[in-house]
């Protein structure tokens, strides 16, 4: 009698929860088709891409300057005393030693930067993506990575990247590099 009571309420239970699901619309959205397709996150993406190839060049720079400065300590190994080439070398070693630990720095705040402003344009899309769920009476918005198979009609990113490309015309990023 309690097993069949457990049984008919499950029944009712699963019969309950399939209708509120049922009046949930489902719908699926790319973000990394977002992150690449709008011109706001192209422009971020390229403002990005201009400031680590600023620093990288200025890393490979000083690189190029430990190089020649090494060079020139070897090619006066023969001609100093032993104790000054060893001074020169620990000097330089040292110089090698800080310049590592300003690229790995330095390499960390691009990483940081990156991840921030990227987050701060998912947070500006935000709202258009609530107004486009709202319009279309969507309850469940989920991200397409996420998904196994599903038809193309739920797939709402066209139409998100049109409203975000009708509505962020530019997107700067916030950058003063400290160094």
């Amino acid at each position: 009698m309690f097993v069949i009571r457990i049984i008919v309420i499950f029944i009712i239970l699963s019969f309950y929860s399939t209708n509120l699901f049922a009046e949930n619309k489902i719908a699926y959205i790319n973000i990394d088709l977002i992150l690449t397709e709008s011109i706001p996150s192209k422009s971020l993406l390229s403002q990005l891409k201009l400031i680590e190839q600023n620093q990288i060049k200025k890393i490979k720079s000083d690189e190029l300057k430990l190089k020649t400065q090494e060079k020139k300590i070897l090619a006066t190994k023969n001609i100093i005393s032993i104790e000054e080439f060893n001074k020169s070398v620990d000097i330089f070693q040292k110089k090698v030693d800080l310049h590592q630990k300003s690229k790995e720095k330095n390499i960390q705040i691009l990483k940081q930067k990156r991840s921030k402003e990227i987050l701060r344009f998912l947070n500006l899309i935000n709202p258009i993506i609530e107004t486009i769920m709202e319009k279309n009476s969507i309850g469940i918005l989920i991200e397409k990575k996420n998904i196994f198979i599903a038809k193309s009609n739920y797939d709402i990113t066209g139409i998100v990247i049109e409203e975000i490309n009708k509505n962020i015309k530019e997107f700067l990023i916030e950058w003063r590099w400290t160094d």
